[in-house]
């Protein structure tokens, strides 16, 4: 994988053209986003990612200084078929799954424009689950590096379903409600396995005054899959329950199995930000019927200037797993114990509580192109003390990592670029 021939043809469209839409004429319009970076952990023991769901491996553990974490390549194609009905495709080059750079459709959908305030939006889409939904990708239109991994956890890219977008207007108060539905199906890095939802419910608010926007958000969906290798170890309880010698292990199989248990998302968020100086923040309450997906607490605040071409910013980010850490509730002595450990094993999967102090420099040195600097500092902590839930929201643990708190030094750089 060269990263650099990723960006060779956005390089050249960036420095040939200004930041304007590329127009190809006939309705066609062409825009592009990326990122160059590249990121350094002081730990070898766990790699550093900004996705802990979707991206396999980052900096630590595969490779001290990594170019993996936030490079990335997007392209989005538009057409304006009438007035009212357009298309939009958008295609993103960033690390898979499979450790791959293959592009990926994350968009494609039509455009209906109802009424002058009302549109709808039917294909392939993102929900709107978090404030910046819409660019997450674009870390160009963000301060910061990369948006707030204990928040931004586990994004989910794409679905295929339908939204609505109005946009009324109260006095000097501009509305955005978006409600959405969809299915989706994503894949995850080990064995080809994949984590599949549908039933995919949710709603969007927000509401911006002048200089401030205030939002809320909940999303709703029904799990009907597990990755593979959790599949293996509910084979395991499954057996113990048909045994009939244990009925604790039939109710926590039916407990932690992922199928058709529901899961869902509420979140608020704030942004005020009035040319010189900004304050933005997100709050989050994840809850689930499966112990398979842990309970989880989430929030940041972040703020900074606007000093001529610097934005110097300062970030507190925090995530706090809500579910019990252990299961010692099967008293059965003769398939008990190995009860007791399976249902562990499994929620102990889950990410655990990690908060990171973010401190970032931005240089708009050209009016499409910021060069960013970021020093973060990962603290993790343990679940009442228990060896190996101090390891965060980190992947690819090695033996050892997370026994007990841990912090970890990030440094980051990037470049960032739109056209």
């Amino acid at each position: 994988m060269k990263i650099n021939q990723l960006f060779y043809f956005a390089f050249y469209c960036l420095f040939a053209r200004n930041v304007q839409a590329i127009d190809l004429g006939y309705g066609f319009t062409l825009k592009g986003f990326g990122t160059g970076g590249l990121v350094n952990s002081s730990s070898g023991g766990a790699d550093f990612v900004a996705n802990t769901i979707f991206q396999p491996a980052g900096a630590g553990w595969t490779n001290d200084t990594s170019l993996v974490v936030d490079s990335k390549l997007g392209m989005q194609l538009s057409y304006q078929a009438t007035d009212r009905l357009s298309f939009t495709a958008q295609g993103l080059s960033k690390q898979q799954y499979n450790k791959s750079f293959t592009p990926v459709l994350e968009w494609a959908f039509a455009k209906f424009k109802i009424i002058p305030d009302l549109e709808v939006r039917a294909g392939r889409i993102r929900p709107a689950i978090y404030m910046l939904s819409d660019y997450l990708d674009v870390n160009y239109a963000n301060p910061w590096i990369r948006p707030p991994v204990e928040f931004y956890t586990a994004p989910l890219d794409r679905m295929e379903g339908l939204d609505f977008l109005w946009r009324p207007t109260t006095g000097n108060i501009s509305w955005l409600i978006q409600p959405y539905f969809g299915v989706t199906q994503l894949a995850l890095p080990r064995n080809g396995a994949s984590i599949k939802s549908d039933n995919i419910l949710g709603i969007n608010v927000s509401a911006t005054y002048s200089n401030l926007t205030l939002r809320a958000g909940f999303s709703d969906g029904d799990l009907i899959g597990m990755p593979d290798n959790f599949n293996d170890v509910l084979k395991a309880l499954n057996s113990i329950c048909q045994s009939g010698f244990d009925q604790t292990a039939c109710t926590q199989y039916n407990k932690v199995s992922a199928r058709r248990k529901n899961v869902s998302f509420s979140s608020f968020g704030l942004n005020w930000d009035n040319g010189d100086y900004f304050v933005m923040g997100e709050f989050g309450k994840r809850t689930a019927k499966t112990s398979f997906v842990s309970g989880v607490t989430t929030w940041y605040v972040s703020s900074g200037a606007h000093i001529q071409k610097f934005t110097p910013y300062l970030t507190y980010s925090n995530y706090h797993n809500d579910s019990p850490a252990t299961y010692n509730s099967d008293t059965n002595l003769l398939f008990g114990s190995t009860v007791n450990q399976i249902v562990t094993g499994i929620i102990q999967a889950n990410a655990m509580d990690q908060h990171t102090i973010s401190l970032g420099l931005r240089y708009d040195f050209m009016s499409n192109l910021a060069l960013k600097g970021q020093w973060d500092h990962i603290q993790t902590t343990t679940k009442g003390g228990l060896a190996g839930t101090g390891r965060g929201l980190f992947v690819n643990q090695q033996p050892g990592f997370g026994n007990g708190p841990t912090q970890v030094d990030v440094f980051s750089v990037s470049l960032d670029f739109v056209f």
